[in-house]
């Protein structure tokens, strides 16, 4: 194999700090010849690895959200049934999270993950036989299982690649965990006419009719059967870890770490001000488009589409920005959604809805890539886990925070005058979404301010 993420190599000289002010960083211990850009992320067979169990597995995990919305429906013909799908996926994040960063410092992370795949693969096997209630049992142990997952994996890739390519390989690993979604609905769409057309002589063919989603089940219990033979592969030798990490103190370190660290303090604040950016986007949207802006689903399908098209686009410019100082452009980008949300509300126009889309999802990855990358870069090996499983907290509370605050403030105001200006309540909800936003990027400057983002503090 080209590249051993363990293996012992001559030290390197140490790559300069993209962080203006910040000192240069240890020597990279990864092998091979040093190459900028999404090249040099795929010269590790390793990282390669990883990327395409995750692609296929993310593209598994949106058929099978789309088929738990479906599978709730069609058991309840009840919109709440929905809605607490979703928020089973969403309360987990809040002490899963960080348990799962503990496991990810305790154990070998491959093996994490490895087991997560499997039994994942074994529990949605068992979506299309039950009911309601398990069915709500089963999203909510499925979303537990992969906090436990996440955490081993974002710590392992700075073992695959080299340091100055980890804003591709982050970048990379977030859109292979949204770029799947709308092949993703394409292939629900298709399973499910397949379900309903399966000729009567096979077993169970009368069952599968009944419950078009079984197929969309199985076919996300497949992926991760695929994503655990690629991540068994993996370059990731086996490192001593502390015999004993006791779960609690090991979560207490992980916050006591961060709070020991001005930068990363500060990074935290941004970090879950602009996942509820995404919340406010995500429980507002299709609300502004209908009733604000007087449009269909086929313009809200547009301003998603767009937002994809935007979170592209920001994975692409990430590492030209990033020169400026990563610090710098994770303010600014956390600021820009917030700005962008203002925006929106103040000028309900829909050609400028669709351009303000794109800009958002710029902002948005770009700000989610250089947080991860900051992260990873500034925290030893033995506690990553544990800082990974926090991030994961954080973008889930944010994400959460946001659409049930601000979904809830907007559909409580029919609409508020200031002076010349009426707003309805999706437009309040926006605005008061942006402002928020705005505050928690002037209370991530730290950040900037951080004297030294390589140096580790005391714990």
């Amino acid at each position: 194999m080209s590249e051993s993420s363990e293996s012992p190599a001559p030290p390197e000289p140490a790559v300069p700090a993209t962080v203006a002010g910040a000192p240069a960083g240890p020597p990279d211990r990864r092998t091979g010849p040093t190459r900028l850009g999404f090249g040099g992320v795929l010269q590790s067979r390793g990282f390669v690895r990883l990327l395409t169990g995750q692609a296929v597995s993310s593209l598994g995990d949106w058929v099978a959200t789309l088929a738990f919305i479906a599978a709730a429906a069609a058991l309840t013909s009840n919109q709440a049934a929905v809605a607490v799908v979703l928020i089973l996926r969403l309360v987990p994040p809040i002490f899963a999270a960080p348990v799962g960063g503990v496991f990810a410092d305790r154990f070998d992370r491959r093996t994490i993950m490895v087991t997560c795949d499997l039994s994942r693969a074994a529990l949605i096997s068992l979506v299309p036989f039950v009911g309601i209630g398990p069915l709500y049992a089963i999203a909510f142990v499925h979303e537990c299982i992969s906090l436990f997952f996440i955490p081993a994996r974002d710590a392992s890739v700075p073992r695959l690649v080299r340091r100055d390519n980890l804003e591709e390989a982050n970048g990379l690993v977030l859109a292979t965990s949204y770029g799947t979604l709308p092949l993703a609905a394409a292939v629900f769409s298709g399973l499910a006419v397949a379900a309903g057309h399966i000729p009567g002589a096979l077993p169970f063919a009368t069952y599968f009719r009944a419950h078009t989603t079984g197929f969309a089940f199985f076919f996300d219990a497949a992926t991760f059967l695929f994503s655990a033979a690629m991540i068994a592969g993996l370059p990731l030798k086996h490192k001593e870890r502390p015999e004993h990490i006791a779960f609690m103190s090991g979560v207490k370190e992980g916050f006591s770490y961060v709070l020991s660290h001005p930068g990363l303090r500060s990074l935290a604040y941004g970090l879950v001000v602009s996942m509820f950016g995404g919340g406010v986007l995500f429980a507002i949207g299709i609300f502004f488009i209908h009733e604000t802006l007087g449009g269909t689903d086929v313009q809200f399908g547009w301003l998603a589409a767009l937002w994809g098209a935007g979170m592209g686009i920001g994975l692409a410019v990430v590492r030209l920005l990033v020169k400026r100082g990563e610090a710098q452009v994770f303010v600014a980008a956390v600021a820009t959604c917030g700005a962008v949300l203002l925006v929106m509300a103040l000028f309900p126009l829909l050609w400028l809805a669709f351009v303000m889309a794109v800009l958002f999802g710029a902002a948005f990855s770009i700000a989610i890539v250089v947080a991860l990358t900051l992260v990873q870069r500034v925290t030893e090996d033995e506690i990553r886990g544990r800082i990974m499983g926090g991030v994961q907290m954080l973008f889930r509370l944010g994400l959460g925070l946001g659409a049930l605050g601000m979904g809830a403030l907007a559909h409580s105001i029919s609409s508020l005058t200031l002076g010349p200006i009426t707003l309805d309540g999706n437009q309040v909800g926006l605005a008061v979404g942006g402002i928020l936003i705005l505050f928690g990027a002037v209370a991530s400057l730290g950040a900037v301010r951080a004297p030294a983002w390589h140096t580790n503090p005391k714990r």
